[in-house]
């Protein structure tokens, strides 16, 4: 029998796991997270790492006699300011007790998310990092290892795909439009089927702030995997016009939910192994349009293509990643200096 490894030692097996109801989340809540980590499948390093981080938060938390789960907004600040966090641990902290809550609120409604709260504060943001980019190595990878592997048909003969194959083609696609197309956590979870062209060379968006229609361009290495989860959604019979529903019921994927998947992504294709510089859905963004700027587009133009609210977005986009060059050391594109 496998035994994982964590930050403490030998971790529970996973016959001593179960599924926690909310009491036994008070009660045992370091056996009730060991559940909620083995029944979403993090892979290990992952898991070792959340594992340790939660305990850290129950030791702080037994310290000052506050119980599990008993957290205010403010409280959660107070530990991540106690703890001298750099923004991007401050930030995962935020959002792993973020989505152990989510849990919780399917086994009672109207319960409470301090880390939403503290979020939604500013309690949880510390000091703001330099606008973070994937390196070059590190987007071939996330294309190489995820994106590019053809997928598995769906079902036997042509059939519906199975549960696995439906969520694994969704959350490449997932990624495949974020990185190449440059969309925002809200425009993914609200992307409409109608709003793909045909060829999945674009997409046609409307910002909610005004109104303002605009073409996203998706890069080709991100076409494939686009129109391989589409083929799937239709085969799976998936309700509603939703491009990337969390079930084929057609409700709405969590934000938190999208968060993780992406997170897992870039685990799997190796990118979070020995970053120091957060890797997020705003990175996979930003990271479009440094791809834009190195196939020689101008920063209005990229602002433009990502659906920024000004053109001046485009220039600090611009110079946030000449600076993210000089921090890394990599060599500005040909071509790029100076652009009108």
């Amino acid at each position: 029998m496998r035994t994982d490894i964590s930050a403490n030692g030998p971790a529970k097996p996973p016959s001593a796991l179960f599924d926690a109801d909310l009491e036994a989340w008070r009660t045992q809540p370091e056996r009730a997270f060991d559940g909620w980590l083995a029944r979403h499948g993090f892979r290990q390093g992952t898991a070792v790492v959340y594992r340790a981080m939660w305990g850290k938060l129950l030791r702080w938390s037994g310290e000052r006699g506050v119980a599990p789960l008993a957290w205010s907004a403010e409280q959660i600040g107070a530990f991540l300011d106690e703890q001298e966090l750099h923004k991007h641990h401050r930030y995962r902290y935020a959002r792993l007790i973020e989505r152990v809550f989510h849990h919780l609120s399917q086994l009672q409604d109207g319960l409470h998310n301090p880390a939403s709260q503290a979020v939604r504060a500013h309690l949880a943001e510390g000091e703001n990092d330099p606008t973070a980019f994937l390196l070059p190595a590190e987007r071939e990878a996330l294309i190489a290892r995820v994106l590019a592997p053809a997928l598995v048909p769906p079902g036997p003969d042509g059939g519906a795909p199975s549960p696995t194959q439906w969520k694994r083609a969704r959350d490449i696609a997932l990624v495949a439009v974020m990185l190449g197309a440059g969309l925002k956590v809200g425009e993914a979870r609200e992307l409409r089927t109608d709003s793909i062209a045909a060829d999945a060379g674009a997409l046609h968006l409307v910002r909610a702030d005004n109104g303002r229609a605009y073409d996203a361009p998706v890069f080709a290495f991100a076409r494939a995997a686009l129109l391989a989860w589409l083929d799937i959604r239709v085969a799976a019979g998936t309700l509603g016009s939703l491009v990337f529903p969390a079930m084929p019921n057609g409700r709405a994927l969590h934000a938190a939910s999208l968060y993780r998947r992406v997170e897992i992504l870039l685990d799997e294709a190796g990118v979070l192994a020995g970053r120091r510089e957060r890797a997020s859905p705003q990175t996979l963004r930003n990271t479009c349009g440094a791809l834009h700027f190195e196939a020689g587009a101008a920063p209005a133009e990229v602002a433009q293509r990502l659906g920024m609210r000004d053109l001046e977005s485009g220039w600090r986009l611009w110079a946030a990643f000449e600076a993210w060059q000089a921090r890394t050391g990599l060599t500005a594109p040909p071509g790029t200096g100076g652009r009108a």
